[in-house]
C-alpha cells in the first residue's frame, strides 16, 4: 500500500512542477500489481514550487512560483483520474500578476510482468483569460511512460505529444535510485529518497514560433523579450552588422529563420526528492537542477535551480 501512495504523490509532483520531467513512477501505482493487493484510493495534496518550466524551459525575466491543490482517484482496476489546479505568479502579459490553470488527467497502469510497467495517459488543460505562460500554448498531452525496476534501480522512457496552438513531440530517458528507511525517525514512519537523472529530448520549434507570434502582436511582450540579457546582446551585435534594421526586425528575422528546429537533446535534469510518510500523511520535498542544452542563441544556458514542497493525505478503501 505504501508504494501505491508514493506513486500517486509522484504523479502530482510531476504535474505541479509543470512538466519538469521528474515524472510519475509507475512502480508506485496501486492497482494492477504482481506484488501487492489492489485497492481504491483518493489522494488529496497541495504543493508549492519555487519556479515553473515547460520541458525544461524557464522564463528568464521573472520567476514564476506556483501553488497547486489537487485530488487523484486511483481505482483497483488500474485506472486513475486526476484534477489539478495551479495559481502561478508572474505569468500574465505584464509578468507581474497571478494566472490560474486547471488540468484533468486520465491514466491506466499495465504490468505485463514483474518489475515492468506501461502507463498511457491523456491530459487536457484549461487556462484563465489572462494567462500568458509558455504552457498555455498547449491544450492537450498524449503520453506514454514505460518503466523497469530492478532492486533499487528504476530506469525508463517517457514520450508524449503536446497539441494546441503549438505542437511538439518530446521524450525523456531517466534513471533513478530508490533508498528506503523504515521506522525512520520513529516507529511506523518511512523516509524514501530517490535521486535521479533525466536526459530530455525535443525541439525548440514551438518556442521560436511562440516568441515570433508574441513580438508580432504584443508590444508589451516585445519589451519583455528585450529584458533578457542574452537577447539584448544578440540584437546589439546584429544591429552593428546591419544598422538600418530595427530591434524588432532583428528578432523577427531570427525567429522566423529558426522556426524549423530539429529533434535533439534539450536539457539534463538532476533531482533529489524526499518523501516522509506517517499514517495517512505524506510530506514531500524535492530539489531540482535543469542544465539547458542546445538552446536557441538568444536564451540563457545557465543551470536553473528550484524546489518543491508539498503535503498530502491518502484515503484508502476497498
Amino acid at each position: 500500500m505504501r508504494s501505491g501512495i508514493l506513486f500517486a504523490l509522484m504523479i502530482l509532483l510531476s504535474r505541479s512542477l509543470l512538466f519538469c520531467q521528474y515524472d510519475a513512477r509507475q512502480d508506485y501505482r496501486p492497482g494492477i500489481n504482481t506484488t501487492e493487493a489492489a485497492y481504491n484510493a483518493f489522494l488529496f495534496s497541495i504543493d508549492y514550487a519555487s519556479n515553473t518550466n515547460v520541458l525544461g524551459n524557464f522564463n528568464d525575466i521573472a520567476k514564476q512560483p506556483s501553488i497547486s491543490p489537487s485530488i487523484v482517484f486511483f481505482s483497483k482496476l488500474g485506472a486513475d483520474l486526476s484534477l489539478l489546479g495551479y495559481f502561478i505568479d508572474n505569468s500574465d502579459d505584464s509578468l507581474e500578476s497571478f494566472t490560474a490553470e486547471a488540468d484533468i488527467m486520465l491514466g491506466y497502469t499495465i504490468r505485463p510482468f514483474k518489475g515492468f510497467t506501461i502507463y498511457p495517459s491523456y491530459a487536457h488543460y484549461f487556462y484563465s483569460r489572462n494567462s500568458n505562460s509558455l504552457k498555455s500554448v498547449f491544450s492537450d498531452d498524449f503520453r506514454l511512460d514505460m518503466d523497469f525496476e530492478y532492486k533499487i534501480i528504476n530506469t525508463g522512457l517517457s514520450a508524449g505529444y503536446f497539441t494546441g496552438k503549438q505542437h511538439t513531440f518530446y521524450t525523456s530517458f531517466h534513471n533513478y535510485y530508490r533508498l528506503e528507511m523504515n521506522n525512520f525517525p520513529f516507529k511506523n514512519s518511512f523516509l524514501t529518497i530517490q535521486p535521479g537523472i533525466d536526459l530530455n529530448f525535443g525541439d525548440y520549434e514551438y518556442l521560436n514560433l511562440y516568441y515570433l507570434d508574441e513580438i508580432r502582436t504584443d508590444q508589451q511582450f516585445y519589451t519583455n523579450l528585450l529584458a533578457y540579457p542574452s537577447i539584448r546582446r544578440y540584437v546589439f551585435i546584429e544591429l552593428q552588422k546591419n544598422p538600418d534594421l530595427t530591434y524588432k526586425d532583428v528578432l523577427d528575422a531570427y525567429l522566423e529563420e529558426k522556426a524549423e528546429d530539429s529533434f535533439k537533446l534539450t536539457s539534463v535534469g538532476l533531482s533529489l526528492p524526499f518523501y516522509f510518510m506517517t499514517g495517512n500523511f505524506i510530506v514531500n520535498l524535492g530539489l531540482f537542477v535543469f542544465i539547458p542544452v542546445n538552446q536557441p542563441d538568444f536564451l540563457t544556458g545557465d543551470p536553473q535551480f528550484f524546489f518543491n514542497f508539498g503535503l498530502s493525505y491518502n484515503l484508502v478503501f476497498n
